[in-house]
């Protein structure tokens, strides 16, 4: 690496630090490449780690102590209520996060990767500019851009991480508003509502569609949709908020809709209606990088974009917007600058919601096998007849197997209940694989075990030999 009074020389320059990003300089630097990570944090591991994914789950594991706890009286047991310690809940979250960004710190001190906090933006498809960072330039040889993505505000009420919160914001758990709105029908919406109703805030959840996660089917939602409704101080579909005003302590909001809430004024509302990808500051008119019609880069399997230099990984590549793609995509495309001969060929994005009852689906739904017009047969089993999901007295929940009936290949899988985040990963091997129905019945399962149930639908396929 050669530094220059003005510019800094690299083989690889990647612009943001979360999961695509760390993943590719890895790979990239075990690969023999001169590597440096741009990103406005101080630390790595991208909203994934800071604001996303690990704080939340953190809390609603939290909440899953808390709820198990309340429902042990139907085994005999009695606790306490629950006194929760907002501030030391805090304290645990961010100690996660604290631990995980250390060991991406070391990690990158053995990889031996430079670091540049400050905002980056494309002089050329040879330049990088940085703003505010201790190096103003970096010549490259190729950039990867992994930005991420950042969550679509209300139409009349922008994000002030107070009254009104983005899910990333609301993740960190700023505080556990009295009375919280929260709008949309996404596994954000959801999962937020379970952790803040279960933390103590009373909270109304307003969707513009017909039932939470709707890109999932109508069977497999529907526990989840029962327990939101007995959980929550409403459940409104159908419902619209467009308009809406703030002042210093309050929001209030009125609602269109069949189902509209009573209540109109809150403590705080969290808005998730999706997210858009990270590239408005970058400049990329001044490269060949090209976008599609929704604002992400458009790539090929390796992570190429329409000029040569640059290429991209993660969020901004488009749906589906998940951590465990941007770290493939991010290892392969380190490679693929390497000069190997490798790409992107995942058939399979195992989608799970931590919510409670958890809900996860990998491969076609069954409504998509309907609109593609296949020939195809659907197994499902209620948790009922799992002698451990009775035992644990948790039966609310299904495995759904969707086959083709001629050759009896495996369509796609569905799960909904407690654990289903982690079963998912067979039903995302077997259609890697090319498995058909006969192979999963053939498969020995613990048993008793929630997972017995996917092999236990496999069996009863007509395609079975």
């Amino acid at each position: 690496m050669v530094v220059g009074e003005f510019t800094q020389e690299t083989d690889l320059v990647i612009i943001g630090g979360g999961p695509g990003g760390y993943s590719a300089a890895f790979r990239a630097a075990e690969l023999g490449q001169s590597v440096i990570i741009v990103d406005t944090r101080n630390a790595l591991g991208g909203v994934c780690l800071h604001e996303g994914c690990v704080p939340s789950k953190t809390l609603l594991n939290i909440a899953d102590v808390i709820n198990s706890g309340l429902d042990a009286g139907k085994f005999g047991i009695e606790f306490s209520p629950p006194s929760i310690n907002h501030d030391l809940v805090r304290s645990w979250t961010n100690k996660t996060i604290e631990t995980l960004a250390s060991g991406l710190e070391s990690l990158s001190k053995k990889h031996d990767i430079d670091r540049i906090q400050g905002r980056a933006y494309f002089e050329d498809s040879r330049i990088l500019h940085i703003l505010d960072g201790s190096i103003p330039r970096v010549r490259f040889r190729r950039a990867i851009i992994a930005t991420g993505s950042q969550p679509l505000s209300h139409p009349g009420l922008p994000f002030d991480g107070t009254l009104v919160l983005s899910p990333d914001q609301a993740a960190t758990l700023p505080s556990v508003p009295g009375k919280l709105l929260i709008i949309g029908s996404d596994y954000m919406a959801a999962e937020m509502a379970c952790i803040y109703a279960t933390l103590g805030s009373r909270v109304w959840l307003v969707a513009e569609d017909d039932r939470p996660l709707p890109e999932a089917d109508k069977d497999i939602v529907r526990p989840l949709q029962r327990s939101l409704a007995d959980k929550l101080e409403g459940l409104h579909l159908n419902c619209s908020s467009e308009n809406a005003e703030a002042d210093k302590n309050t929001v209030t909001f009125s609602f269109e809709g069949k189902n509209v809430p009573e209540q109109k004024t809150f403590d705080a509302v969290i808005v998730s209606r999706g997210r858009k990808a990270n590239l408005s500051e970058l400049k990329l008119e001044k490269t060949g990088v090209t976008l599609d019609e929704d604002g992400f880069i458009t790539i090929d399997d390796q992570m190429r974009t329409s000029d040569a230099r640059i290429y991209g990984v993660g969020d901004v590549t488009g749906p589906p917007l998940l951590a465990n793609k941007a770290i493939h995509q991010g290892r392969i495309c380190a490679e693929v600058i390497a000069g190997q001969s490798v790409g992107f060929d995942a058939q399979v994005f195992p989608m799970v919601v931590h919510t409670d009852p958890q809900v996860a689906w990998c491969g076609m739904s069954e409504a998509e096998a309907r609109e593609d017009d296949l020939d195809f047969a659907v197994i499902k089993i209620p948790w009922g007849a799992s002698g451990l999901a009775t035992g644990m007295g948790r039966t609310d929940g299904m495995t759904k197997l969707i086959y083709e009936k001629t050759s009896g290949a495996i369509l796609g899988v569905a799960m909904t209940g407690v654990g289903a985040g982690e079963m998912i990963a067979e039903a995302a091997l077997a259609l890697e694989m090319g498995a058909v129905v006969a192979d999963l019945a053939a498969t020995l399962h613990p048993h008793p075990s929630r997972s017995e149930l996917l092999s236990d639908a496999a069996g009863q396929a007509d395609s079975v030999e």
